[in-house]
């Protein structure tokens, strides 16, 4: 379907055959791309950084959830260490975006709050992508959705696992004498 390819041989180029394995993976490559521009789009227009954006989606999540989200809980979340949660606490309380306030039953724990501000400004930016997003996976027949689900999560799952412990490491390439 798309002549040369990234992945680990040519990409079909009968359109009867349907996609190759090797025609899905580019298409995950492609979708990746594209993911990593509009997060670069989205920060920009957010003014906000990567780890700014992810630190208030999952403060949000945890409200809406009626949990207690709190600095610790942040830096596992996004797997950084409690004194770089700190520091992004810092930067987004400054930039209010967030408030700090006392647990209800346990005042040794400090809740982090997210502002109505953030949540409109998070909304501005994202909601327009997140529509579209949702529109293009509801035009998908069940089947559809069910084997896209199925498909993205082992992917998923193979992408998140550690290489194993006697994976070779890979062939130094020849050095090149200038």
């Amino acid at each position: 379907m798309s002549g040369p390819s990234y992945w680990y041989g040519a990409a079909s180029d009968d359109p009867a055959a349907g996609p190759t394995a090797v025609d899905v993976l580019e298409a995950v490559r492609r979708h990746r791309e594209a993911e990593a521009a509009m997060r670069r789009r989205t920060q920009r227009a957010a003014r906000m950084g990567e780890n700014d954006l992810r630190a208030l989606r999952w403060i949000v999540a945890q409200e809406r959830a009626g949990l207690s989200p709190n600095a610790a809980g942040l830096a596992r979340a996004l797997g950084m260490s409690t004194a770089a949660s700190a520091k992004l606490v810092a930067r987004l309380e400054a930039a209010g975006h967030l408030r700090r306030e006392p647990h209800a039953d346990d005042g040794r724990v400090v809740v982090l709050r997210s502002r109505p501000s953030a949540h409109a400004r998070i909304r501005e930016v994202l909601a327009p992508m997140h529509e579209r997003m949702l529109r293009l996976a509801e035009s998908l027949e069940p089947v559809e959705r069910r084997t896209v689900v199925d498909f993205l999560d082992r992917l998923g799952a193979i992408v998140g696992e550690p290489e194993p412990p006697d994976a070779p490491f890979p062939p130094t390439p020849p050095r090149q004498d200038r």
